[in-house]
């Protein structure tokens, strides 16, 4: 299913993303900062939609439809085996952003885990550190202490030892130069030597408890 919310960045992401979503289940967004995502989780895939962040964005009270926690991913206040989905969107860098450490990153994929239902799925996208767009504009600038590729995939496999990974591109581009870009975009996807610095590196995970 292609959708087209007039956000080039968020298509980009989904359409390659390119995950079919049930109709009618329900979906965790967890770190869901203004609701960009909760918004197309409930108007283009129809899914009931729950939220969590640890700030609650002002404009979370106006997506209609959506019901909203504030909580932490350390922690989340929902019941085990909750949800059909479970989503996450560059949350997982800012867990201990400062010290990096593995037990915390791991418990939090243990509580994705926990309240994703058995035969559920559980998404994780998780920035590259070493992209060449993202490194300059988000680690340098900005300060995001994104993960690199192979400590992601070394996180991921220790909790879901059978998860399946992505690799894609995506960002915001001016729409003058979307051409050129498209066209950037095309060698980093198909440089098989490039993939280790492709913009997202993306977890999907059957759970099987």
């Amino acid at each position: 299913m292609k959708i087209n919310t007039g956000n080039q960045y968020k298509d980009d992401i989904f359409n390659k993303l390119n995950f079919l979503f049930a109709k009618g289940k329900k979906i965790l967004d967890v770190g869901c900062g203004d609701g960009c995502d909760a918004k197309i989780f409930i108007n283009e895939f129809k899914l009931k939609t729950f939220a969590l962040d640890i700030f609650k964005h002002i404009n979370i009270c106006k997506i209609k439809g959506l019901v909203f926690k504030k909580g932490t991913i350390l922690k989340i206040p929902f019941h085990t085996n909750y949800f059909d989905y479970v989503f996450t969107h560059d949350v997982l860098h800012h867990i201990d952003e400062k010290n990096q450490s593995y037990q915390i990153h791991v418990k939090a994929l243990e509580e994705l885990k926990r309240v994703c239902e058995k035969g559920g799925t559980i998404i994780i996208i998780e920035a590259n550190r070493f992209n060449p767009l993202f490194y300059p504009h988000m680690v340098l600038m900005h300060k995001h202490n994104h993960f690199r590729q192979s400590y992601l995939k070394k996180l991921i496999n220790k909790i879901f030892p059978r998860a399946r990974f992505k690799y894609f591109e995506a960002h915001y581009y001016p729409s003058f130069f979307l051409g050129i870009f498209r066209i950037y975009e095309y060698f980093m996807e198909n440089i098989p030597l490039l993939k280790s610095f492709l913009a997202y590196n993306v977890a999907i995970i059957e759970n099987d408890k």
